[in-house]
């Protein structure tokens, strides 16, 4: 029997009450505001209404615009490839519980046929940054102009311009730190680690933050064309919202509005499509603030439901047009889910401790008998294992050659469903085999390393899993010229892994060299993490024996430990 993972159920459960929630808040504030009232708002806006989808038409083409300019040079997508992959987004954050999980990565999913998700997320990430920032710029500005218009005390007046100069600066101050490429949010949360706090959990954390600092920055618009191309176009954005707000009020109120009032209202919206976007269309929500700022502002109570609900009704159509594009498009919500989840796994080359063949023959100068090397090697192997293991929402698998079989596994704990055989007549086919095998089960990240690591920081492959989320190829260096760790993404649908396999020099210090010559070749970027060592060699051995002296690393590899220390003792 199956069971739902306590993360969805809670998720579920939230979405759920949130909803619940919003419903009853909408019910109250159209009951205060009378039904009768709020239906003839609403009839009396007549063929404006038109007018109002048109207008929020154009805030989909504003901001789809402002994303196909964050894209790095060489797409060939077109406004009309991008707006159904908008719609579809937007229609899934509307309306499922948390969607904008899902709804976000569902517009790079969407052209990924035309477009490599690895191009259109970051890109989607650097837009999203832009539209962020001018959000604060309106709700600053908003809060500007309801004290101008309600004139408060002095004291309000000073609250309200360190708010505005707070925001004005940390806008500011987000950007400036982007463009000089200052890498301050991954650095506060490793400074806050390295204090004691939560380390695991900010360490892993820190990689996250440094990834996206690293896409966001990559990918920011660094010509002045395009730097203010997109931000033209996030503020049209807004300045629609505002002639949308101020047609609607026109027609339904009992006077005129003025701009600042129009301000306010488009203000407070964005506030509450912030604040509440885990609220299924933000049912509730948004008719009870625009009732409280038509009071505030002496509209009452009915305009400000009446035009929250013009503005479902809105929602409603654009969203349609966003499913209906979900379905000609053939998505699925597995699918989507699958690429919000990003399913990851680290898989270990090894070969059976107790196979025909003996492991690590290159330690026989250093461990002459071949039974010490043997169990040398299954106490590397396990706390290689044990170690990967401690990844949260990471799978282990354990890829053995095909001459030693699967003997000598089980007494290591590693059960027959981690286990994967290696294909292939040489090291290379049988690596891309093993990834080929990998992103068939389904994974979308693979980081792949050897089985002679048994003091690799956990650190170094939760950054290469971080890093891979930006689509590159990631390698991590061995002091002897090749690589101990290789991570790669799944291809998109019809694609195939990049030939990173083929004429390179196993074994010798050119293996790294001629593998990134490779990803140059196949037109991959490539990102490489901290270099560490394969203990397969005497100057290895003697690495690890000066490491493994130090308590910190012993408590990271304690089989190896206790081994070294049999050997010693021997």
């Amino acid at each position: 029997m199956n069971r739902v993972p306590a993360r969805s159920t809670s998720r579920r459960l939230g979405g759920v009450l949130a909803a619940a929630a919003g419903l009853a808040i909408f019910w109250y504030f159209v009951q205060q505001a009378g039904v009768g009232e709020v239906a003839r708002g609403v009839r009396s806006l007549g063929w404006a209404f038109g007018l109002v989808l048109v207008l929020a038409g154009l805030r989909f083409v504003a901001r789809t615009a402002a994303w196909l300019r964050c894209m790095p040079a060489g797409h060939d997508l077109r406004l009309r490839d991008a707006l159904p992959a908008a719609l579809a987004g937007d229609a899934l954050g509307n309306l499922a519980p948390f969607g904008i999980v899902v709804g976000e990565p569902a517009k790079a999913v969407y052209l990924a046929p035309r477009a490599p998700i690895s191009r259109t997320l970051p890109a989607l990430a650097v837009e999203t940054l832009f539209y962020t920032l001018s959000i604060v710029v309106v709700l600053a500005s908003g809060a500007v102009a309801l004290l101008l218009l309600t004139r408060p005390p002095a004291s309000d007046w000073q609250l309200g311009g360190a708010l505005l100069l707070t925001l004005a600066g940390l806008a500011g101050g987000s950007h400036w730190l982007i463009w000089r490429r200052i890498r301050v949010a991954s650095a506060a949360v490793r400074w806050i680690a390295d204090l004691g706090i939560a380390p695991a959990f900010l360490e892993r954390a820190a990689g996250r933050v440094y990834d996206a600092e690293t896409r966001v920055q990559r990918d920011y618009p660094r010509e002045a064309p395009r730097l203010l191309a997109v931000a033209v176009l996030e503020l049209s954005f807004h300045l629609l919202a505002i002639a949308e707000a101020f047609v609607v009020l026109s027609i339904i109120g009992d006077r005129p509005p003025g701009f600042m009032e129009v301000f306010v209202f488009e203000a407070a919206n964005r506030f509450v499509n912030v604040a509440f976007k885990f609220v299924p269309m933000r049912i509730g929500v948004d008719e009870a603030g625009a009732a409280l700022v038509a009071d505030l502002l002496g509209f009452g109570s009915v305009i400000g439901v009446t035009l929250a609900l013009v503005r479902k009704g809105r929602m409603l159509i654009w969203t349609a047009a966003g499913v209906a594009a979900l379905a000609h498009r053939g998505l699925t919500w597995k699918q989507l889910s699958a690429v919000a989840a990003r399913k990851a796994v680290v898989v270990i080359m090894a070969r059976s401790p107790e196979g025909g063949r003996a492991p690590k023959s290159r330690l026989q100068t250093a461990v002459p008998a071949e039974s010490d090397r043997r169990r040398l090697y299954a106490a590397f192997l396990e706390d290689t294992v044990v170690a990967c293991r401690q990844l949260p929402g990471v799978a282990v698998r354990v890829a053995y050659a095909p001459d030693g079989g699967t003997d000598g596994f089980a007494s290591l704990e590693i059960s027959s469903d981690e286990l994967l055989a290696q294909r292939g007549a040489n090291l290379g086919a049988r690596e891309r085999a093993v990834f080929e095998d990998l992103f068939a089960a389904g994974y979308s990240t693979a980081v792949m390393i050897g089985s002679d690591l048994p003091t690799l920081p956990a650190a170094h492959v939760t950054e290469a899993l971080t890093r891979l989320r930006a689509g590159t190829v990631v390698l991590g260096p061995a002091s002897d010229g090749g690589y101990y760790l290789i991570g790669l993404t799944a291809p998109e649908p019809g694609g195939v892994i990049p030939d990173l396999f083929t004429d390179i020099r196993w074994g010798t210090a050119s293996a790294l060299e001629d593998t990134v010559r490779a990803a140059a070749t196949e037109h991959v970027t490539v990102e490489q993490i901290a270099p560490w060592y394969d203990v397969d060699d005497a100057d290895g051995l003697a690495r690890l024996r000066r490491d493994i002296g130090r308590p910190e690393i012993a408590a990271r590899a304690p089989a190896t430990a206790r081994a070294l220390l049999e050997l010693g003792a021997e």
